[in-house]
């Protein structure tokens, strides 16, 4: 897999602790809330089609993984774009014929620095 997480963790180490969250999740909470998603998975789709779908820029996002009955949006919350986060969501599940029925902010199990996964349940 051809993984955006080497650029991701330099852009990390470059802002110096300076991170945005996503409304209403800090750091702290995130994980700890909610259970953590399963590692990013190798995923070589385009990123644009990750955008199309979420409406997230494509260069901030690393994967999506699961189906279509809950998925993860595995991306960089220092790049990505704030506005759209917030409606990721919702887009995602639309993209597969669905409605959103719930969504979390949480971290991946194998810890990849620079990583936040959006946990989506659609039905």
């Amino acid at each position: 897999m051809k993984r955006v997480i080497p650029v991701l963790a330099v852009s990390a180490l470059m802002l110096g602790g300076c991170a945005m969250e996503m409304p209403g999740v800090t750091a702290g909470e995130a994980g700890a809330q909610h259970p953590l998603a399963p590692p990013v998975p190798q995923n070589v789709r385009a990123h644009a089609l990750w955008q199309k779908q979420t409406g997230i820029n494509g260069d901030s996002i690393a994967a999506i993984g699961g189906d279509t009955s809950q998925a993860y949006i595995y991306y960089d919350p220092i790049v990505a774009n704030q506005a759209a986060l917030a409606a990721a969501p919702a887009k995602l599940c639309a993209s597969y014929g669905k409605q959103l029925a719930s969504s979390y902010t949480t971290l991946p199990q194998d810890g990849e620095p620079g990583v936040k996964v959006i946990a989506v349940t659609c039905h």
